[in-house]
């Protein structure tokens, strides 16, 4: 029945344009305030009261989306910030681990290197005390006729045994070398599998940021639901 009021208001002021005045040289037209605030008042008053309702609803609904959005404005603007904040302290730390296995890496090496040349140092060194005293032994053998033979092949088994002790002296320190080296290397494989672990870490934490500001844009966090 309102509704009626309404349209019945409406085709009114219609009317009442339509017949008023126009002004000359223009496309506006003269009406008597009078009858149109007359026409208005009904207008108003014909209106149906669930209107101004809904009107308020409107708002509200308004009101409740706008504080929707600017929730997930600052959920998204959080998770950036963590997501930067965690990415700066994960490439701090991997730099750091970098460095860190780099400076541990050149320890390593330089101790084996000095560990290997004294070995080696040690075992030229014992060689040639060895061939000097063949050598000596062999000198004073010589010098008895009656044992010149057994002179000559003492020195060369004495010189025989002095080369072997050399080379046998040599690849015990050639090994403890490798062994060194390979200590250095499982030290260095072991620190790359730790920035593999941090790398593998940060990419989740990715993914767990953008699923929860996902979750957190939900209306019923500030409850209201569409």
């Amino acid at each position: 029945m309102a509704e009626l009021k309404v349209y019945s208001v409406l085709s009114e002021i219609n009317s009442l344009l339509d017949t008023a005045k126009k002004v000359p040289f223009s496309d506006r037209v003269m009406v008597d305030r009078q009858q149109m605030n007359q026409l208005l008042d009904r207008l108003e008053a014909s209106m149906d009261p669930d209107l101004e309702k809904a009107e308020k609803l409107l708002a509200k609904e308004r009101e409740l989306l706008d504080g929707v959005e600017r929730r997930a404005r600052e959920i998204s603007e959080k998770a950036a910030k963590d997501a930067k904040e965690t990415t700066d302290q994960a490439i701090a730390s991997a730099r750091k681990t970098v460095d860190d296995a780099k400076a541990s890496a050149e320890d390593t090496l330089r101790q084996a290197t000095e560990r290997a040349n004294q070995l080696l140092a040690g075992a030229q060194a014992q060689a040639n005390q060895m061939i000097a005293a063949a050598q000596m032994q062999s000198a004073q053998m010589v010098e008895e006729n009656e044992i010149t033979q057994r002179a000559q092949a003492r020195a060369v088994e004495m010189t025989e045994a002095a080369q072997q002790e050399s080379a046998r002296i040599q690849q015990e320190t050639m090994g403890t070398l490798s062994q060194l080296l390979e200590h250095a290397d499982i030290g260095l494989s072991a620190q790359l599998d730790a920035l593999r672990t941090m790398r593998q870490q940060l990419g989740a934490g990715y993914i767990d940021a953008d699923q929860q500001g996902y979750m957190q844009n939900g209306y019923q966090d500030d409850g209201y639901n569409v």
